[in-house]
Protein backbone atom coordinates (compact mmCIF):
# COMPACT_ATOMS: atom_id res chain seq x y z
CA UNK A 1 0.00 0.00 0.00
CA UNK A 2 1.42 3.38 -0.97
CA UNK A 3 1.27 6.35 1.41
CA UNK A 4 -1.02 8.11 -1.03
CA UNK A 5 -3.52 5.24 -0.70
CA UNK A 6 -3.86 5.55 3.07
CA UNK A 7 -7.09 6.97 4.50
CA UNK A 8 -7.05 10.56 5.69
CA UNK A 9 -5.25 11.16 9.03
CA UNK A 10 -3.52 7.74 8.85
CA UNK A 11 0.27 7.74 8.35
CA UNK A 12 3.14 5.30 8.45
CA UNK A 13 5.35 5.34 11.54
CA UNK A 14 8.63 7.14 11.08
CA UNK A 15 11.60 4.75 10.96
CA UNK A 16 13.69 4.49 14.10
CA UNK A 17 17.34 5.45 13.70
CA UNK A 18 19.56 2.93 15.49
CA UNK A 19 18.53 0.07 17.73
CA UNK A 20 15.46 0.06 19.90
CA UNK A 21 16.32 -0.66 23.53
CA UNK A 22 13.72 -1.86 26.00
CA UNK A 23 14.65 -1.91 29.66
CA UNK A 24 12.82 -4.58 31.64
CA UNK A 25 12.77 -4.89 35.42
CA UNK A 26 15.01 -7.66 36.72
CA UNK A 27 16.24 -8.93 40.03
CA UNK A 28 19.32 -10.93 40.93
CA UNK A 29 18.06 -14.15 42.47
CA UNK A 30 21.30 -15.91 43.28
CA UNK A 31 25.03 -15.62 42.71
CA UNK A 32 27.87 -18.07 43.02
CA UNK A 33 31.61 -17.57 42.84
CA UNK A 34 34.11 -20.13 41.62
CA UNK A 35 36.59 -20.84 44.42
CA UNK A 36 39.43 -21.49 41.95
CA UNK A 37 39.24 -18.59 39.49
CA UNK A 38 36.97 -16.10 41.33
CA UNK A 39 34.50 -16.00 38.42
CA UNK A 40 31.09 -14.79 39.62
CA UNK A 41 27.92 -16.23 38.08
CA UNK A 42 24.63 -14.38 38.67
CA UNK A 43 21.12 -15.63 37.99
CA UNK A 44 18.50 -13.02 37.15
CA UNK A 45 14.75 -13.13 36.90
CA UNK A 46 13.32 -10.74 34.32
CA UNK A 47 9.60 -9.97 34.58
CA UNK A 48 7.51 -8.42 31.83
CA UNK A 49 3.68 -8.30 32.03
CA UNK A 50 3.46 -11.30 34.36
CA UNK A 51 5.82 -13.40 32.22
CA UNK A 52 9.21 -14.51 33.49
CA UNK A 53 12.49 -15.00 31.71
CA UNK A 54 15.67 -16.27 33.31
CA UNK A 55 19.23 -15.35 32.56
CA UNK A 56 22.61 -16.41 33.94
CA UNK A 57 25.58 -14.19 33.27
CA UNK A 58 29.22 -13.89 34.25
CA UNK A 59 29.27 -10.63 36.16
CA UNK A 60 32.81 -9.47 35.27
CA UNK A 61 32.23 -9.62 31.50
CA UNK A 62 28.41 -9.33 31.45
CA UNK A 63 28.45 -12.36 29.13
CA UNK A 64 25.15 -14.26 29.10
CA UNK A 65 25.78 -18.01 29.44
CA UNK A 66 22.12 -19.09 29.66
CA UNK A 67 18.80 -17.45 28.84
CA UNK A 68 15.33 -18.94 28.54
CA UNK A 69 11.62 -18.37 29.06
CA UNK A 70 10.28 -19.53 32.42
CA UNK A 71 6.81 -20.43 33.74
CA UNK A 72 4.45 -17.72 34.96
CA UNK A 73 4.63 -19.15 38.48
CA UNK A 74 7.38 -17.19 40.25
CA UNK A 75 8.34 -19.98 42.66
CA UNK A 76 8.75 -22.55 39.86
CA UNK A 77 10.69 -19.99 37.82
CA UNK A 78 13.15 -19.36 40.65
CA UNK A 79 13.57 -23.11 41.20
CA UNK A 80 14.38 -23.67 37.51
CA UNK A 81 16.75 -20.71 37.53
CA UNK A 82 18.59 -22.07 40.59
CA UNK A 83 18.88 -25.53 38.99
CA UNK A 84 20.40 -24.04 35.84
CA UNK A 85 22.84 -21.92 37.87
CA UNK A 86 23.95 -25.05 39.72
CA UNK A 87 24.43 -26.88 36.39
CA UNK A 88 26.54 -24.02 35.01
CA UNK A 89 28.72 -23.93 38.13
CA UNK A 90 29.13 -27.74 38.07
CA UNK A 91 30.22 -27.68 34.41
CA UNK A 92 32.60 -24.81 35.13
CA UNK A 93 34.18 -26.74 38.02
CA UNK A 94 34.43 -29.84 35.81
CA UNK A 95 36.47 -27.83 33.30
CA UNK A 96 38.88 -26.80 36.10
CA UNK A 97 39.39 -30.46 36.99
CA UNK A 98 40.13 -31.32 33.34
CA UNK A 99 42.85 -28.64 33.09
Amino acid sequence: MKPSELPEDITFNAPIDGDLEIFLPFEIINSSKCNQCEMLFESMLITNNGRHEGMIQVSETQKVVWKNQLPKDRIRSIKILDENLKDKIDKHMERHQND
